[in-house]
């Protein structure tokens, strides 16, 4: 299904093209071009295994088809939204680019409003995105909510605006206090809603175990889209290999690449077909606009291979799994694709059973990007939740939810 606007937007921020059959190769044929391909291609593969990149990283792009590489060319960009923000120093010298959407003075009669009148002191969403994607895998969600709620967004450490970290601060510990100095810095003792992506989510997770005292006062709903909790290293992208063996074999493969940027940077520069089918296959499961495979291409390109490598050993270290004893306390929803293959839909089953009373959805058609891919029910799923933390008032009891599998192409949620 072609990804939708956003409801209640005054005039559309995307221009969109029929959908496009959706390109087949096999791995065989995808390592048959060259060095640089192979390559490209194992460190997109090894990048996928991390829990949140979608393969084109050191890819030659469009190496499969001219055809869809012209396609792709004819059809508009999506435009993204921009704001301002306060830049936020961490202690260790990490400068973390922010953007604040602030709250229109009349957002029903700009944006149109699903919501009821908020109060003065309505919280703000904070969106934290996944690893090897900045701050505009949120364009969906972000558009939806745009004028109507205040919004804070950032790109991680390493990623997108931010500055470059040091390999032994890239662990989501470090991410956790990232963002407790990110809700200090610009939203204050304000309250929030938390919505996380992937490694976003797992960043939030954390924050509950290490800052177990903002969950009720100040951080009054959460929503963990795509994610896992734990045992990563139990898993593997490609079938023919073990999770274990994976696992193993990733690290070095991604240190020796690292000795070679040179012929990294040109497969970089390539600009083939590869990325863009690699792209599609792995972060989605639908159908999608070819666009939208740019835009995320686009998002990847832009971290180097050394960030992928840094981060990589925190999936196979994550354990937070007793941090949802401490995010039940306020509303939650869950969220996870039937065709994710970064973060596999048991991952998602895991958090709902140890979260029974938060709303959950089990999308079909369903990729890991599923808030670009189905970005009404993502949005919708944010919405309720948002409308449940006004219902509750100072952020009470969370309200029973209830799992279900959902068609995406509808944007029917729990």
């Amino acid at each position: 299904m072609a990804a939708r606007a956003p409801r209640g937007l005054g005039r559309a921020l995307v221009r969109r093209a029929g959908r496009r059959s959706s390109p087949t190769a096999s791995l065989a044929s995808w390592t048959g071009g060259g060095l640089g391909a192979g390559v490209g291609l194992v460190a997109g593969v090894l990048a996928l295994a991390a829990g949140g990149v979608a393969v084109g990283l050191e890819l030659e792009k469009r190496v499969v088809t001219k055809r869809i590489g012209r396609a792709s060319a004819a059809e508009d960009k999506i435009v993204l939204p921009r704001s301002d923000g306060p830049t936020v120093r961490t202690p260790d010298g990490v400068p973390l680019h922010t953007e604040v959407d602030e709250r229109a003075d009349d957002p029903a009669a700009t944006y149109g409003t699903e919501l009821p009148p908020l109060p003065a002191d309505a919280p703000t969403l904070v969106l934290v995105h996944g690893y090897a994607l900045s701050l505009d895998c949120w364009l969906y969600q972000r558009a939806h909510f745009r004028g109507r709620v205040r919004e804070v967004l950032y790109d991680q450490r390493s990623h997108g605006r931010s500055g470059h970290s040091s390999a032994e601060f890239c662990r989501v510990p470090q991410l956790a206090e990232d963002l407790r100095q990110v809700l200090a810095e610009v939203t204050g003792d304000g309250p929030v809603v938390l919505v996380g992506h992937s490694m976003g989510a797992m960043t939030i997770m954390h924050l509950a175990l290490s800052y177990p005292e903002l969950f009720g006062p100040q951080v009054k709903g959460v929503a963990l889209f795509s994610t896992s909790a734990g045992e990563m290293a139990d898993y593997s992208p490609v079938r023919a290999i073990p999770g274990a063996v994976f696992s193993k074999v990733a690290p070095p493969l991604l240190a020796g690449l690292n000795r070679v940027p040179e012929l990294v940077a040109r497969s970089r520069q390539a600009g083939t077909d590869l990325g863009f089918v690699v792209t599609k296959r792995m972060a989605f499961g639908s159908d999608v606009p070819a666009n939208l495979v740019e835009l995320t291409s686009e998002m990847l390109g832009e971290t180097s291979l050394e960030v992928v490598a840094d981060f990589y050993p925190t999936f196979s270290e994550l354990d937070e799994y007793e941090a949802f004893a401490v995010m039940s306390r306020v509303p939650c929803a869950v969220v996870g694709g039937l065709d994710d293959v970064i973060t596999p839909i048991e991952h998602t089953d895991k958090i709902i059973e140890l979260m029974p009373q938060a709303r959950s959805l089990r999308v079909e058609h369903c990729g890991h990007l599923g808030l670009m891919e189905h970005p009404e029910v993502f949005s919708g799923v944010v919405e309720d939740l948002y409308a449940q933390v006004l219902q509750d008032g100072a952020g009470g009891d969370a309200a029973d939810g209830n799992a279900a599998d959902v068609d995406a192409e509808g944007a029917a949620r729990a």
